[in-house]
């Protein structure tokens, strides 16, 4: 359409004005105020054709945070319960048997 926009940065607008009276009106101002002044939190706008990897290294992060948790889980349980610990690493498939 040919329309220049700028897109603002959702956590650090939240931060810049957040007060306890919000309407569309004092919003409005509140970040014309911030355009004016130079302080409007710029986000980055991705490219179309890179957001299908975006996303999938988004959804690729928590598995493996998951998978790390699940992992640290069992080596706390194993020194909960006084057990000797294990010589093998459960970062490797073949010691997880």
């Amino acid at each position: 359409m040919g329309i220049d926009f700028i897109l603002g940065h959702a956590l650090y607008m939240k931060v810049i004005h957040g007060g306890t009276s919000k309407n569309d009106r004092i919003n409005s101002y509140k970040i014309t105020k911030l355009i004016c002044g130079g302080n409007f939190p710029l986000a980055y706008v991705y490219p179309k054709e890179m957001r299908a990897t975006r996303e999938l290294l988004r959804r690729r992060m928590k598995i493996v945070r998951h998978g790390a948790d699940l992992k640290a889980h069992v080596s706390n349980t194993i020194s909960q319960y006084n057990l000797p610990p294990t010589s093998v690493n459960l970062k490797n498939v073949c010691a997880r048997e």
